[in-house]
């Protein structure tokens, strides 16, 4: 475990891009343990050129392993994070803004260590010449607090028959279950048409993931449901149409390309333009040493466009020849203090247990002399004791981020259970006294 931890820390985004195909075939080709099935977690804050290619890669080993995906920030691949989750059963999570990693990371890996619901099937009961046809594929698992949602589209004549039943029927732990249920033939007269453009989205999304080389066909069945259910697709877009004019607009249409403003963030003298407007520069900025010409960018439409470039008297000069202005030093970053808890979380060992040192006590707020002193009998294991009062911080001082700590909370109350014997009433008593705390002895199964 501590060298796992001391090769992730030495890691770094250094490789200069994303590139995970050849990652993911490197891992397949490793074996596995009898009894121990794969697990593979992927972060990426990135997207690749080849999503195709990495969601079959994970296809074809569906069967020796479960992904599960993490995309970090506003740049990451939603098709690649959701493809290669859906492709080997597993699930995904999006953390963007200020969202913290670690409770969805915990939350993914309780999912990989249970059990899951196995052989979903649907079975229909429906009237003689009625047929139900799967619009999305049943998931080969669901996880515990995960929904899971099917499509399927009735066809037929519907003669005096109102009612028809269908069975959701899986595994779980070697035993079978069914879950029927009956439902009406015939629609709600005010029904609404969002069922059927989710179903139609659904369609369109299993298309694109499933079909590299789209035939004439596949276009076609594409193009028809687009069209019919009003849902966008790879081949079909929206188009704003001007309805004053009544009349239709003739012509073929046109790509226009806009171009992107840049923004310098740098100190800068300029005349002929307000200060802080967006600028994109016409010259080399490194030298600075003349005047150069730059250019701003016109958000009036102009000649039907949305945005165009036009030329404008700004004159940049280098503000090294201002005696009077303040050189300019971008505010250094403020320190990140450490996070207790998540000092606490990396001094734990791989068996459940903390060592009695100046770590631990540092983590815990307390001295490492006071710790020793305050050990209830001198029979006592000193990780026994370390263990105890690590649990007791988590409870008092974490109990808002129970998510974070609660598996490895788990780990060491089954070690202590193994290790500590009758010394453990002494330990939590002398631990809540230590930390002035009061937490319940029934965590620790007193």
């Amino acid at each position: 475990m501590d060298s796992a931890v001391g090769k992730a820390k030495s890691m770094a985004a250094d490789l200069g891009g994303t590139e995970i195909l050849q990652v993911l075939k490197h891992i397949y080709k490793q074996g596995c343990k009898p009894g121990h099935p794969r697990q593979v977690f992927v972060f990426t804050d990135g997207e690749v050129g080849n999503t195709k290619e990495v969601i079959s890669e994970v296809q074809r080993h569906n069967s020796q392993h479960r992904c599960f995906a993490f995309g970090i920030g506003e740049g990451a691949s939603t098709a690649l994070i959701k493809g290669i989750a859906r492709a080997a059963n597993g699930t995904f999570e999006f953390i963007t803004g200020k969202e913290r990693m670690q409770p969805k990371v915990l939350r993914t890996l309780k999912c990989s260590l249970q059990p899951v619901v196995k052989d979903v099937t649907l079975k229909w009961t429906l009237p003689s010449g009625v047929e139900a046809t799967l619009l999305s594929h049943p998931p080969n698992s669901i996880f515990r607090g995960q929904r899971s949602i099917l499509y399927a589209q009735i066809n037929g004549k519907i003669t005096n028959v109102t009612d028809a039943e269908v069975s959701l029927d899986y595994t779980f732990k070697d035993e079978s279950f069914k879950n029927p249920l009956q439902f009406s033939l015939h629609p709600e007269a005010e029904s609404r048409l969002m069922i059927h453009r989710l179903a139609a989205k659904s369609v369109l999304r299993d298309i694109d993931e499933r079909d590299d080389n789209v035939s004439e066909e596949v276009k076609k069945r594409i193009l028809d449901t687009s069209l019919q259910s009003g849902v966008v697709s790879s081949l079909t877009a929206f188009i704003a149409v001007n309805k004053d004019l009544k009349q239709p607009i003739q012509g073929p249409m046109l790509r226009r390309n806009i171009p992107m403003p840049m923004f310098r963030s740098m100190p800068m003298m300029a005349y002929g333009a307000p200060m802080g407007m967006p600028v994109a520069s016409a010259c080399s900025m490194p030298a600075m040493q003349q005047p150069c010409l730059m250019y701003c960018m016109d958000a009036s439409p102009v000649g039907g466009s949305a945005l165009e470039m036009q030329s404008c008297d700004m004159l940049l000069y280098d503000d090294s020849s201002f005696d009077d202005v303040a050189e300019y030093s971008p505010p250094k970053p403020e320190p990140v203090p450490e996070d207790p808890l998540l000092k606490l979380i990396a001094l734990q060992k791989a068996d459940g247990s903390w060592e009695l040192d100046a770590a631990l006590a540092s983590a815990l707020g307390t001295k490492e002399e006071e710790m020793t002193s305050k050990n209830p009998g001198k029979d006592v294991d000193p990780k026994v004791w370390a263990t105890v009062l690590s649990v007791i911080w988590l409870h008092s001082s974490s109990a808002d981020r129970r998510e974070e700590w609660e598996l490895l909370e788990g780990k060491a109350l089954s070690w202590l259970k193994s290790k500590a014997g009758p010394s453990l009433a002494d330990c939590v008593k002398a631990g809540n006294s230590l930390l002035k705390v009061a937490v319940d002895p029934i965590v620790f199964g007193l």
